[in-house]
């Protein structure tokens, strides 16, 4: 399991692999644990950055389908979704940048990870999508939040509504990510917003971040409305959602 997300040090930032290619990187729960507690790790370990990258031609397709389709009691459906939530919030919320090298398919719960992180770079052969319409469950607030306040809410809802997949060159002109570049030049242009980082004041750097941070969510930027988190868990129960993760 710890060989499915590795971790190493280039220079002052740390890379994280999701390293599950033969299932285009699905992330199971205890993935997205092993996720925060290797950024944790990378973070303790003096890194100015973190990269969050995917194995092979692919960023990550989402979740495991073999966990969604067991998933048979709210508790289930609790213990699936709650990994997810906290690594997400917990990324959104680290002082240090984060940054997603996104080369191939981003979808899914890919794409929520994705938007948690502070900047997106992305091949002109990667695909995104938030195909939660199309399976008949629900986002939470936060990861709603984020999106919106990446392409705005116009763009947001459209993504969510429509649950199509896009280009990388579409994500690019909608904001979504920040660079849309071929594959050969995709490592090369994040090791040098890394670099650039590092030679600048970290305290500079970390206030930035908590200045957009509370521009873009004057409350708490965590757990805005909390009593939706059930409507979130309890759409994995529906009909609708058992229909169509067996379709």
């Amino acid at each position: 399991m710890a060989d499915e997300i590795i971790t190493e040090h280039k220079e002052n930032g740390g890379w994280l692999t999701i390293n599950r290619p033969d299932c285009k990187n699905a992330i199971t729960s205890r993935m997205w644990q092993i996720i925060s507690e290797k950024i944790s790790a990378l973070q303790g370990e003096g890194a100015r950055a973190v990269v969050i990258r995917g194995a092979g031609s692919c960023f990550a397709a989402g979740a495991d389908l073999g966990e969604l389709a067991s998933i048979e009691s709210y508790k289930d459906a609790h213990s699936f979704w709650q990994p997810i939530k906290e690594t997400l919030d917990f990324i959104a919320g680290l002082e240090i940048p984060t940054i997603a090298l996104i080369d191939g398919p981003c979808l899914g719960g890919g794409c929520l990870l994705a938007t948690a992180c502070d900047m997106r770079f992305a091949s002109t052969g990667s695909t995104f999508g938030i195909p939660v319409s199309r399976l008949g469950i629900v986002l939470d607030d936060d990861s709603v939040a984020r999106l919106t306040a990446i392409v705005g809410p116009s763009r947001a809802l459209e993504l969510l509504y429509c649950a199509d997949t896009i280009s990388g060159e579409r994500a690019e002109a909608i904001g979504l990510v920040n660079r849309c570049v071929p594959p050969y030049e995709l490592d090369k242009l994040v090791e040098l917003v890394v670099a650039q980082i590092s030679q600048n004041a970290f305290g500079s750097i970390r206030e930035a971040k908590r200045s957009v941070r509370r521009a873009l969510f004057p409350g708490d930027a965590t757990g805005l409305l909390p009593q939706h988190e059930s409507v979130v868990i309890s759409s994995y129960l529906t009909s609708d959602f058992r229909r169509r993760i067996k379709s």
